[in-house]
């Protein structure tokens, strides 16, 4: 039999990410497994750091955690009847998802995508695609609603 002990659930704060959240809520109440809530800020990794413009924004990144921790605060507030912990990461997106989910041991991931196809999908790539590609465990991804 199959156990889902901790389920981890990376969440953009998207309608496609709440959607997933729901999904994951769900499972988590019906296993009586963990969900742990995810959300990785990108590394500062454009033209503010390159023209040393980042020092002339020293509390950004304070801004960017603080309005993150509340918005996952708000999305664990509103879910019933489930074991819900946080985390707030930094760095590349399906990195710190893939390393999440192995340091927590997690069995499952709920993630939604966004279904970029064609060239937007060839130039942003996709992180649930990466996630899918690279995990240990189950990946299950959630599509937006048309």
């Amino acid at each position: 039999m199959i156990q889902i002990r901790r389920i981890v659930c990376p969440t953009d704060f998207s309608p496609t990410a709440a959607r997933a959240v729901d999904y994951a809520a769900e499972m988590a109440r019906s296993f009586g497994a963990e969900l742990t809530l995810l959300h990785v800020i990108p590394e500062m990794n454009y033209p503010l750091r390159s023209f040393g413009m980042a020092s002339a924004f020293p509390h950004l990144r304070e801004e960017l955690h603080q309005r993150a921790a509340d918005e996952l605060a708000a999305v664990k507030a509103k879910i019933a009847g489930a074991r819900v912990d946080t985390l707030l990461r930094d760095g590349e997106a399906h990195e710190q998802v893939l390393a999440t989910t192995k340091a927590l041991g997690a069995d499952l991931i709920v993630m939604g995508t966004h279904g970029h196809t064609g060239l937007k999908h060839a130039l942003l790539g996709s992180t649930a695609e990466k996630v899918v590609r690279l995990s240990d465990c189950p990946v299950l991804t959630v599509r937006t609603q048309n």
